[in-house]
């Protein structure tokens, strides 16, 4: 394998791709020969070598305390997601408020449009009512004048009649009187005893 690797490369390179170096990198990167140890072993260190540089970056701190501020700004980032979810939750209670609101006020401005109508159409059948009324107050107080010029015309009428009926009787009256009268001079007179004029009943005439 090796030897492929150096026959294949150019003129140029053969002076770096050497049988030593090339060793010597396998072996330093552990993949020849392969050993799984050294590679972890790399990883690890430079995992504990964070830590330790970042515990002995300040003296003041130790690892419990840095595991107490990670606490703390775990409980911070806790308190800020909860303070965003109930800052998100009033915005929609809010939300649901206005549409309730809106939706109460369309309803309190139809019930005001519905009861304007209906006060619209009472005041016109009151007004159609009182038009009637007054139609038909003005047709009987018509008739009752119509009423009144026939009563009036049939008076004018009979007045002739009645006049000449009158007349008629002071006629008959006055004729009846004479003749009375002239009876009553034509009969004897009678005297008593002692010459007083007796006047007898008209059964004994």
């Amino acid at each position: 394998m090796l030897d492929l690797l150096a026959s294949s490369a150019s003129s140029s390179h053969i002076s770096s791709f050497k049988k030593e170096i090339i060793l010597k990198s396998f072996k330093i990167t552990s993949i020849s020969p392969f050993n799984l140890e050294v590679i972890l072993k790399r990883f690890t260190d430079t995992t504990l070598d964070k830590q330790v540089s970042r515990e002995s970056s300040t003296s003041v701190l130790s690892g419990s305390d840095w595991r107490k501020l990670d606490r703390l700004l775990l409980c911070y980032k806790i308190n800020g997601l909860k303070e965003a979810l109930l800052v998100r939750k009033k915005y929609k209670k809010k939300t649901k408020l206005r549409k309730a609101a809106k939706l109460c006020k369309e309803k309190i401005a139809e019930e005001k449009r519905v009861a304007r109508e209906a006060a619209k159409v009472a005041r016109e059948k009151e007004r159609a009512e009182k038009a009637a009324e007054r139609a038909r107050e003005r047709k009987a107080c018509d008739a009752a004048k119509a009423l009144q010029s026939a009563q009036k015309g049939k008076r004018k009428a009979s007045q002739p009649s009645t006049q000449s009926n009158k007349r008629q009787k002071r006629v008959v009256d006055a004729v009846v009187t004479a003749d009375a009268s002239g009876a009553a001079s034509a009969a004897p007179t009678k005297t008593t005893r002692r010459g007083r004029n007796v006047k007898l009943p008209s059964r004994y005439q």
